[in-house]
């Protein structure tokens, strides 16, 4: 949540919104399906806090070029990459 919570705040974001990238709603119904199914949800790891913390440092300091590189990554590597992979395994 954090990426598209930054994204609709900061200015220089704005070409990023409504992108189709927005993953925190599907997210939740995949959580909202394991719960249903008896899996608990596990509370956020440490290391994850530590990264969202950062991330919204660098956004209140205004460090457009650091978010843009993170955001890129996250959303292009990790988010795009894992979706081809998916569709390379169905």
């Amino acid at each position: 949540a954090a990426f598209e919570e930054i994204v609709e705040e900061i200015d220089e974001f704005a070409p990023f919104r409504d992108s189709g990238l927005e993953r925190v709603a599907a997210l939740d119904l995949d959580i909202e399906w394991f719960r249903e199914q008896g899996v608990e949800t596990p509370p956020l790891g440490e290391e994850a806090v530590t990264y969202v913390s950062f991330l919204r440092n660098l956004a209140a300091e205004r460090k457009i070029s650091a978010l843009v590189c993170h955001f890129y990554n996250f959303y292009f590597a990790h988010t795009a990459g894992g979706r081809m992979i998916g569709k390379m395994m169905s």
